[in-house]
């Protein structure tokens, strides 16, 4: 039986409108309290950027949490970090040089919340300060940690953001171009991105540290996921759930399709894989 659910928010457990349905709170509550199933959250988002879910859910799924696409692993009950992994002040600057010449837009992500520039169209969190000039803050300020930087623009100079990154910052990896979309009352806002972290900051790899931390077997965990940065979970885990919104590569790796992200997909694959298996018993 499988121990762990590992779900990404954004495309996932999240709708368009950034919530967290009525319908998939109550299958992930139902599902730790009758199978004693440990869900956690692997997140592109800061770990200070998830508040909503933890109010739509509870504790439930707040004792572990991965976040920024793997380079942070946080133990809530033990209020510690399994793992950390930040930039230090000089690589965010270079990288602040490198998207400006490559006509994108970036948003830092920090300890206390989000960075971006006053003019930057960007899709944000909850948690944004809004600067003049990036750069200029970042030298002039003390700030907090920094796990990792979203740029934000056209598909080809993003790509060539990625080609200039294997030769300029090798120290550093990207998830690869994903996709972003967000209803906004009557509207409907997409985006192209890349995020950016620190070499082996992958939601792969935070899934394998934090099983090893919690003594469970990759076999018995199942991961959830819609976009590019997903694809690596679905590499080193025992059953993994497409969205029906999903990349189509995404999509082709998967042991089950569900519905999409409006349509409670979450809640649909768990109560498939937990309850519906046993009535076939």
């Amino acid at each position: 039986m499988y121990k762990m659910v590992i779900v990404d928010l954004d495309g996932t457990l999240l709708n368009d409108k950034k919530q967290v349905s009525k319908r998939n709170a109550e299958v992930i509550n139902k599902i730790h309290q009758e199978k004693g199933v440990q869900f956690v959250i692997a997140t592109g988002r800061n770990i200070n950027d998830i508040s909503q879910v933890i109010e739509a859910i509870g504790d439930t799924i707040n004792q572990y949490v991965i976040a920024s696409n793997g380079a942070i692993i946080k133990d809530n009950v033990k209020d510690t970090y399994v793992l950390k992994k930040y930039f230090d002040k000089t690589e965010v600057l270079s990288i602040i040089d490198a998207y400006r010449e490559q006509n994108l837009r970036g948003l830092v992500h920090t300890y206390e919340g989000q960075l971006t520039e006053e003019n930057a169209k960007v899709e944000i969190g909850t948690k944004v300060g809004f600067v003049q000039d990036l750069k200029k803050y970042y030298v002039e300020n003390e700030v907090s940690t920094t796990s990792m930087l979203t740029l934000h623009g056209e598909e080809k100079d993003l790509r060539e953001m990625e080609k200039r990154m294997e030769v300029q910052f090798q120290e550093l990896a990207s998830t690869g171009i994903c996709d972003i979309s967000v209803q906004k009352e009557n509207e409907i806002y997409e985006s192209k991105y890349i995020d950016i972290m620190k070499k082996d900051s992958t939601k792969a790899n935070a899934i394998k540290i934090l099983a090893d931390y919690l003594q469970i077997d990759k076999e018995e965990i199942i991961v959830m996921g819609d976009g590019v940065n997903d694809m690596s979970m679905f590499e080193v885990v025992g059953y993994k759930v497409a969205m029906g919104n999903a990349n189509e590569e995404l999509k082709s790796k998967a042991d089950y399709i569900t519905t999409n992200n409006n349509q409670d997909g979450v809640a649909e694959a768990l109560e498939k894989i937990f309850y519906e298996g046993e009535k076939k018993e």
